[in-house]
């Protein structure tokens, strides 16, 4: 899938690893394994799309009341 990229619309590692509470070699080492979200790598900087960020925390939700019986 190509994506056309808008810097407006996305953020770098130490800006991530801050909003998910986790340190930057966090970040690079779940990119290194494929775990994060997908990204842009332009000029050697990494940008992640703000779209794919939102996707991959919304899937991470659980709800609790879809347990409950």
């Amino acid at each position: 899938m190509n994506k056309n990229f808008d810097i407006t619309n996305t953020i770098e590692a130490d800006e991530l690893a801050k909003r998910w509470g986790v340190t930057k070699k966090t970040i690079d080492n779940r990119r290194y394994r494929r775990l994060g979200p997908s990204y842009f790598k332009i000029g050697g900087k990494i940008k992640y799309d703000l779209e794919d960020v939102r996707r991959m925390e919304g899937d991470a939700y659980i709800d609790v009341k879809k347990w409950r019986t």
